[in-house]
């Protein structure tokens, strides 16, 4: 059986390493320079730098199994940052007994580990699909990439839809798993501090705050040393400035650090990330994975499942099991 994947993030990976096992023959394509999704790190002159997944964490005995494999294999370790919430505008201490996993050195490692062996084309942006009712042919930059009996969309929700709807299989059905948006963005920004503010490797935001969370980078191994902070906006003002560009978000970041840290501060902002299909909408109905055999197709993904890697892993297996029957 051949099969297509577009999305070498965690769901494409867990996927297409359980059909390989089975003997199908899998071609993975991303339109990224290397895998992971939003768990891609990237590489600076003085480490890696993680602007999308910051941790993740395993409550299903499936995926926990699956983290003890990666971290005897050393692609993964345990995060035992120092963790804060936002409270009326002040930090303080919020330790808890969650445990937190890290890809070393970066966290797409175990998306990597995942796809060893497999025939993967990285920088492949899929343009256009075309389903003869059998096969589905993918191009890209007007060439065809190949026909295949079996295609899988591990990408965002407001990805998959204007390919799928491109090609002429959108149904009602379809529309339904459409017609809400799962994915909501979330601004990313990495500022270089001259010291660290706060006793802590890890902070929540609140509901009120413009800040969702805030990381020290140099807690994690294989990261930038030195004082470089991740800051990730709140829903509410990515939403708001979904189209800024980023020398505003730079500001607004320096603004908003300032004003919560409250002493004299002296920042630098390095890099500035939009994710637009970031954080799972609550309002959302979970589908876990979703496969129509007429069309040959299933989709996968975190945003189907709830959020989380785990749920990206989960969503992945889930349809790759679905697809063995």
């Amino acid at each position: 059986m051949t099969i297509a994947i577009i999305g070498a993030g965690m769901a494409g990976a867990a996927c297409a390493s359980q059909l390989i096992q089975q003997g199908w023959q899998v071609s993975l394509f991303d339109k990224g320079r290397s895998v992971g999704g939003r768990m891609s790190s990237k590489r600076t002159e003085q480490g890696y730098l993680d602007l999308g997944a910051q941790y993740f964490t395993a409550r299903d005995t499936a995926f926990l199994a699956q983290c003890q494999h990666w971290l005897r294999a050393g692609s993964i370790t345990h995060w035992q940052g120092r963790l804060a919430q936002l409270e009326s505008g002040a930090v303080v201490a919020s330790p808890d007994e969650e445990v937190r996993f890290i890809g070393v050195p970066s966290m797409q490692v175990p998306v990597a580990a995942l796809l060893q062996g497999l025939a993967l084309y990285t920088g492949r942006q899929v343009e256009r699909l075309a389903f003869d009712g059998n096969r589905w042919q993918l191009f890209s930059a007007g060439a065809s990439l190949g026909c295949f009996e079996q295609l899988v969309l591990a990408i965002p929700q407001q990805q998959a839809e204007p390919l799928l709807r491109a090609a002429g299989v959108v149904d009602a059905e379809l529309s339904t798993v459409f017609s809400t948006p799962a994915l909501l963005p979330c601004w990313a920004v990495n500022v270089q501090l001259s010291h660290s503010p706060w006793p802590y490797d890890g902070i929540f935001g609140n509901a009120g705050s413009q800040f969702s969370w805030l990381a020290r980078q140099s807690s994690k191994p294989g990261r930038s040393q030195g004082e470089h902070w991740l800051l990730h906006f709140s829903t509410a003002f990515s939403l708001q400035h979904l189209e800024s560009d980023s020398s505003e978000i730079a500001g607004y970041a320096l603004t908003a650090l300032q004003q919560l840290v409250d002493q004299p501060l002296s920042a630098d902002v390095t890099h500035c990330h939009r994710w637009r299909y970031a954080r799972q909408n609550p309002a959302y109905p979970l589908y876990g994975m979703w496969y129509r055999p007429a069309l040959a197709l299933g989709l996968a993904g975190d945003w189907l499942y709830g959020g989380r890697v785990e749920h990206a892993w989960l969503s992945g297996m889930q349809l790759a099991r679905e697809l063995l029957r």
